[in-house]
């Protein structure tokens, strides 16, 4: 496991160049450190429909962004969350500093025109209706909206269908540029890092305007129980509370749903036979954070799985030996999901580039994780979140 090379970069995008001397494959990923929660009035769902366009957009020359990365046997995609926005393409490693050409012109220089913009806003809505009409998708945009309340981390990632209908090309462009600043570099795989940098030197990311983070009020969170009615013969629950930053966040959602043996996955899969899925997140922001365990199970059931579980989460009781196997089990998976160039470089976007820790290496998290002996008791007020019928 390679350690990265951090370029702070203090005139242009900083970068996190972690190379795998030999490795065939390299993902090379370029990032605003702004996501959701920074939308202003009028460009709510702004950040996730700017992803599409970003994608689609042509450069100079006509060609679309997707259409030179897969011209250059790779796959492209784009995550747009609460604090974020990625756009990334796993390559032959042999073309990875072209790649990283072209995502660097997307993200500085895209033509965001009206057609793009209209043609987009249209695969956006049909995103959204998708993802309102499954309860197992929906049902973790009841639970922010529940825990953060009034908040801008309590908003749906992807924005309503009516605030994506009327936004608006002024405003798409002018969030594009108040974040452009914000803008970083993530690159894993057989890349030579001398090579990536002078890439980036040549590149549009090398001279970026300054960037500060806008401070916003810290989120309150607020617990309590809140159900949306669906049409479906599948109920998803979620059941969460507040959390922190520490390795010891990791360890607790292995204890709670991650293996067989954990606290809900045994009594409420195993035992009672409510839940067939079941698992958890523990996801740490700027100033806030929260995690969530969800449940997907029949209609019928949600009171029972509701109930069983919150009496479970109230009073979790854990021997030395189970947080040792915990926290073992915690840092090997996270290894093992680091396999991929591509979940790597998420990693170091993630807990390195967006939360500005220049010192964030994945060795010393998985170390970290590995040595938690004591784990906190799930924070209460729980907020319960629950789509059926």
């Amino acid at each position: 496991m390679s350690r990265p090379i951090h370029v702070p970069s203090p005139g242009g995008a900083p970068a996190w160049l972690v190379h795998r001397p030999g490795a065939a494959v390299t993902t090379v990923s370029v990032w605003l450190r702004a996501g959701s929660r920074h939308e202003g009035p009028g460009t709510a769902g702004g950040t996730h429909l700017l992803e599409h366009v970003l994608m689609q957009a042509p450069l100079a020359g006509g060609e679309r962004v997707v259409d030179l990365l897969e011209e250059l046997g790779g796959e492209a995609n784009a995550i747009t969350g609460r604090e974020h926005l990625a756009l990334y393409a796993r390559v032959p490693t042999e073309e990875a500093g072209r790649a990283l050409a072209v995502l660097g012109r997307a993200l500085a220089e895209p033509d965001l025109s009206a057609d793009v913009l209209e043609a987009e806003r249209k695969v956006v809505r049909e995103e959204l209706r998708l993802a309102g009409s499954d309860p197992l998708d929906i049902v973790h945009d009841v639970f922010f909206e529940l825990a953060y309340p009034g908040h801008p981390l309590g908003r749906p990632v992807g924005g309503t269908l009516d605030e994506v209908d009327a936004l608006e090309l002024d405003a798409l462009r002018a969030h594009h540029r108040r974040f452009l600043g914000s803008a970083g570099v993530v690159v894993c795989g057989g890349a030579d890092p001398d090579d990536l940098m002078r890439t980036l030197d040549k590149g549009p990311l090398a001279s970026l305007p300054a960037w500060r983070p806008s401070p916003q009020a810290p989120p309150v969170w607020r617990g309590g129980r809140q159900t949306l009615r669906l049409n479906s013969d599948t109920a998803g629950v979620v059941i969460g509370g507040e959390c922190g930053d520490s390795p010891a966040w990791p360890v607790l959602m292995e204890l709670l749903a991650g293996a067989s043996s954990a606290l809900l996955t045994e009594e409420l899969r195993n035992s009672l036979g409510l839940c067939y899925e079941l698992w958890a997140v523990a996801a740490p922001y700027r100033d806030a954070g929260a995690w969530r365990v969800f449940l997907a199970t029949a209609p019928e059931h949600v009171d029972e799985v509701v109930e069983r579980a919150t009496e479970l989460l109230a009073e979790p009781r854990w021997t030395t030996a189970q947080v040792r196997r915990a926290a073992g089990r915690a840092a090997a998976l996270m290894r093992l999901e680091a396999e991929q160039s591509l979940e790597e470089a998420l990693l170091y976007g993630k807990h390195a580039l967006v939360p500005g820790v220049p010192g964030w290496t994945l060795p010393a998290e998985l170390a970290a994780i590995g040595s938690v002996a004591e784990v906190p008791s799930p924070k209460g007020p729980f907020a319960v979140a629950i789509c059926c019928q």
